[in-house]
């Protein structure tokens, strides 16, 4: 009698630590699931920001304004509108891949390409795609007034 209750006295002290192994292994993949859904969800509301400015630009490029007949003069409206977002948009990837201006009923089309920095899952994206940095592009298409 004295052996089966020796048995069960260290049968049950095996999993004191069990809770805490496991905890230790989950924790970091929930950690960094969390923080891929942060890295993820701040590059969505950077593209949406692109894509505001590339409209205010093309909607600055159609309207027939006099102060707005250059392309540079456009182009520091998307950038403008960028940093309003806390985004620096470079003049140099702003483009107008139908051409500036034109006849009434022509579209104008501003296209941007930012390259977004991922700050916290830089290694696993890097590993995945060879690069440190997403580059997105969006574009938005109006006719001339």
């Amino acid at each position: 009698m004295r052996a089966s209750c020796r048995f069960h006295r260290s049968f049950g002290r095996g999993d004191s630590g069990q809770a805490l192994v496991e905890f230790a292994l989950v924790v970091p993949i929930l950690l960094l699931l969390l923080l891929g859904i942060v890295e993820f969800a701040r590059a969505w509301n950077i593209y949406e920001v692109l894509t505001d400015a590339a409209r205010e630009g093309a909607r600055t490029a159609v309207v027939d304004d006099p102060d707005y007949q250059e392309e540079s003069a456009v182009k520091n409206v998307v950038f403008n509108a960028g940093a309003t977002a806390g985004i620096t948009i470079d003049l140099n990837k702003i483009t107008f891949p139908l051409g500036f201006g034109g006849p009434r009923g022509e579209t104008t089309t501003v296209r941007i390409e930012y390259e977004h920095e991922l700050k916290w899952v830089t290694l696993l994206w890097k590993v995945a795609t060879g690069d440190e940095v997403v580059t997105m592009t969006t574009e938005f298409s109006m006719r001339n007034e």
